[in-house]
């Protein structure tokens, strides 16, 4: 007998029995309550273009404010469905796939159909399968997607839980793609396209039926893949790349059954995390709030809006404070290569508490002549695109790295980390 194999089935029967998958530890309901309104607070900031996978969040939580869901639907139907018909209706078409797919998961979330939801001529879902076609033959002719294979995955996912069967040539491609270790970020394996891509091939393997054998074979090799790769990239910590990208990896993980002890220890990590204010993005909540309810995206399929928790209430928000902040130092220096010298260095004094993008706007405010940056709107918040007029390109695969003295990669973006006195950040143009 295989002992290692029968130890292996008591561990996993054990688990069931035991207890729930990645389950949270018990005396944290209020820190889950505080996080759940914390992201519907960022409903009310009219500041923020609506997200998306923010709406995610909320509706895979266990208690909602169904008034607030509802005006943010609306925010979302009135504010990102022009933007999506201004791209599809261009001369030359932007690739917007994971937009796209978050609008398609948005729509069944809120348990409307996404087949009578039209964007110009066709449904959200034909506009879907028709991206996922032309970043397909991208792959076919450069070896690589239009956008890249988190937006892929998230793609397949999106048509998947909405019931849509995928051209397997498209499928074909992200197995593929699995199999030759093209789930990169720079040099390293990114575990955020390696959790998307687990939760879209653990619903292709779902709605096996749709599919011929052969094809159903290589989806469950690549989702035993993906998931040995997330279960090897845990620190001791438990942390899944790392903080931020631990959320959706644990998504990946609970939606593939897997053992309490592949992702208990992540689970209580992120908690601790939680507890010490880490998160506070919009987005990075909205991956979050599902694990802490047990759920996934997957889940999403299996909404019917009905008998919900409506339970949530936000308190009156704090009158703001009268004494002037403290004020920090910070200092910024912008190389335009990975190994050429420095084309600026300025430093710049920002009350306490300010962003690194705050800093760049006073500095920007004091020194035009010398200092400039641009950033565009994304989910994640403002995504820095050019600093001194130097521009970078998804088409050339290039980025503004930002650094903390000496050689530290932040991990938040520009609007999220919290400068210290003292801080010099390096802005280097690179490539991923």
């Amino acid at each position: 007998m295989d002992w290692t194999f029968l130890a292996l089935v008591v561990l996993g029967v054990f688990s069931i029995v035991s207890g729930k998958i990645c389950e949270v530890p018990s005396g944290n309901a209020n820190l889950i309550t505080s996080l759940n309104k914390k992201l519907l607070r960022s409903v009310e900031d009219e500041s923020e273009e609506p997200n998306p996978s923010v709406y995610l969040g909320l509706r895979l939580s266990s208690t909602h404010s169904l008034s607030l869901e509802l005006e943010y639907l609306a925010k979302l139907q009135t504010t990102l469905v022009p933007s999506l018909k201004s791209s599809l209706s261009e001369h030359k078409p932007q690739p917007i796939t994971g937009l796209l797919a978050l609008q398609a998961l948005a729509l069944r979330a809120a348990c409307a159909d996404p087949i009578t939801a039209t964007l110009n001529d066709k449904t959200v879902l034909q506009h879907l399968k028709q991206q996922l076609h032309h970043e397909k033959e991208h792959i076919a002719n450069s070896n690589r997607p239009l956008t890249n294979y988190y937006q892929y995955s998230l793609g397949v996912l999106s048509l998947c839980v909405n019931g849509v069967r995928l051209n397997p040539h498209v499928i074909h491609k992200l197995t593929e793609a699995q199999k030759h270790s093209a789930f990169l970020h720079k040099d390293s394996a990114s575990v955020d396209t390696e959790a998307m891509a687990g939760l879209a091939f653990q619903c292709l393997k779902d709605s096996a039926e749709l599919y011929d054998a052969r094809l159903n074979e290589h989806v469950q090799h690549a989702l035993g893949a993906v998931k040995a790769e997330l279960v090897k990239a845990q620190d001791e910590k438990g942390l899944i790349g790392n903080v931020f990208s631990t959320p959706l990896a644990v998504q990946a993980l609970l939606a593939m059954n897997s053992a309490a002890s592949q992702c208990s220890t992540a689970v209580e990590t992120l908690v601790t995390e939680m507890s010490l204010g880490t998160f506070h993005n919009p987005m990075a909540i909205s991956q979050l709030l599902p694990v802490l309810h047990q759920k996934t995206y997957l889940d999403i399929s299996k909404m019917d809006c009905t008998g919900e928790d409506d339970s949530l209430v936000l308190e009156p928000r704090p009158p703001a404070g009268d004494l002037p902040p403290e004020k920090v130092m910070v200092r910024v220096v912008v190389e335009s290569s990975e190994v050429g010298p420095a084309i600026y260095t300025g430093r710049v004094r920002v009350p306490k508490g300010s962003s690194l993008h705050d800093a760049l706007k006073e500095m920007q405010r004091q020194k035009p002549q010398e200092f400039t940056f641009e950033t565009v709107d994304s989910l994640w918040g403002p995504y820095l695109t050019t600093v001194l007029g130097v521009m970078t390109q998804q088409a050339n695969q290039t980025y503004w790295q930002l650094i903390k003295s000496p050689d530290t990669p932040l991990i938040e973006g520009i609007a999220d980390y919290k400068i210290e006195h003292g801080d010099t950040f390096i802005l280097r143009k690179s490539k991923w």
